[in-house]
């Protein structure tokens, strides 16, 4: 078994703004002397600039200043140096990367092609570094702002009080509550939903209001707003305060409806007031699927899956990440899942073999890795050879096995349903994950275990 994952690691990364012919200098927008940037230390440049080449690892040869430094071509120490010629560019921002180590790959030639045997490997890292660095697809959980209700378990709808979801949601957003666990001791977490693409304010402009009946007139229609959800208003008026929190107590129709100061209490009294201008807010998140439990007014934790990159290896299937867009960074284990149903604190690698399949990473080693070796009923490919792992929920005598038995072997006649998970009969759950080409096992210098590229920048 190889060892965790190499974490790339530099001296610093700045950023170049220009060189210089006449000076033979080249300058950075950073402070050399702030991030301990001296002679001889090696750097690489993500672009060319003005004479430096992408990719080629050049050597500090003289700090000048702060901001400026010029360069050789080979390392202090040989003799004579050699230095390249630096032409005349101005308004540049090309990122270089001072001092950069474990960024490649373990091969003796230092390239970064699978050509030796037991000599892939793979590096995590920031993005910000030059070289490569395992991606993923992340869901760092964060505590949601406010408290949701749900309607019930038939409803694919959630409210919320005090929340924003069309700022903190997302399509495949997951939301889970917190629920006691058997013990007491600890607190464990249910999955409520996903998220489809409508989330946000139901918005219903207010007309009037009346005091008999403590009726809210509308010019909006009113019926698309939910019975025993929350609600708040936008302006102040006929005894009801902007911003608030009120429940739908009833909705007479399409221009009337009353409100209540706690869910399932008796309407607020309200004055009478012919014009009004204001709007009622129902927060809202429709799931894909109805809820899963029944709350009211409810803590929450969230996750919305996104590109990212792996920081460190904290586990066996544990990794420090940070989230590509929201620059969030959290613990997550490796997941078999989709993207689209990643729960919170999970997280998928992607891995292709040499026949374009792909497959997800359990782990990432520097040598040898480990895949999910196992399928999810819905998954299954008709005529494909599989042993049951796990029952679950899903009869497997409908798509070929002799009984829902674990370990029993079958040909599979259709994708099957249910929590139910399989393995192939062949399968080897072992592989060499690699940045460069895929390759059959023993097809590359006699290497026992396939070979698959994973997501990388």
């Amino acid at each position: 078994m190889g060892r965790p994952i190499k974490i790339a690691q530099a001296q610093a990364v700045l950023t170049l703004t220009g060189t210089s012919a006449t000076t033979q200098l080249v300058t950075t927008s950073g402070n050399l002397t702030a991030t301990n940037v001296t002679k001889g230390m090696p750097f690489v440049v993500t672009s060319n600039i003005g004479g430096l080449v992408a990719g080629t690892t050049y050597y500090v040869n003289s700090v000048a200043s702060s901001t400026t430094f010029s360069v050789s071509s080979t390392q202090l120490s040989v003799q004579p140096r050699t230095v390249p010629t630096l032409t005349d560019t101005s308004g540049q921002s090309i990122a270089a990367t001072v001092g950069l180590v474990d960024y490649g790959f373990n091969n003796p030639n230092g390239s970064n092609t699978a050509q030796y045997a037991n000599t892939w490997g793979v590096v995590g890292g920031n993005t910000a570094l030059y070289g490569k660095q395992v991606l993923a697809n992340v869901a760092i959980g964060k505590a949601g702002v406010g408290t949701i209700y749900s309607a019930g378990t038939t409803s694919n709808t959630i409210y919320g009080a005090g929340t924003d979801f069309a700022n903190n949601s997302a399509q495949y957003t997951v939301y889970q509550i917190p629920v006691a666990n058997i013990n007491g001791i600890q607190t464990d977490y249910v999955t409520v939903g996903f998220a489809t693409s409508t989330f946000g304010n139901v918005s219903v402009a207010v007309a009037n209001t009346t005091a008999t009946g403590n009726v809210i007139g509308t010019s909006g229609n009113a019926q698309t707003l939910a019975t025993n959800q929350p609600v708040v208003f936008d302006n102040t008026f006929g005894g009801l305060t902007a911003g608030n929190v009120y429940f739908v107590k009833t909705i007479a129709n399409a221009s009337a409806f009353t409100v209540s100061a706690t869910q399932g209490g008796v309407p607020v009294q309200l004055s009478s007031n012919a014009s009004v201008t204001a709007n009622a807010l129902q927060d809202r998140v429709v799931l894909s699927a109805n809820n899963a439990a029944t709350f009211t007014s409810s803590g929450f934790v969230q996750a919305t899956p996104e590109a990212g990159f792996i920081l460190r290896q904290k586990g066996k299937t544990k990794y420090l990440v940070q989230g590509s867009t929201s620059g969030l960074q959290g613990q997550c284990y490796t997941s078999n899942n989709a993207n689209t149903a990643l729960l919170p604190n999970t997280m998928t690698i992607l891995g292709t073999y040499a026949n374009s399949s792909t497959v997800n990473l359990t782990t990432v080693n520097d040598y040898q890795s480990r895949t999910f070796y196992y399928t999810n009923a819905g998954s299954f490919t008709s005529g494909q050879v599989y042993i049951i792992k796990f029952v679950g929920t899903t009869d497997f005598t409908a798509i070929g096995a002799v009984s829902n038995t674990p370990g029993v072997q079958f040909t599979a006649t259709g994708a099957g349903s249910g929590t139910g998970t399989a393995a192939l009969a062949n399968a080897n759950p072992d592989i060499i994950a690699t940045f460069g080409t895929a390759y059959a096992a023993n097809a590359a210098a006699g290497q026992p275990l396939p070979v698959v590229t994973i997501n990388n920048a």
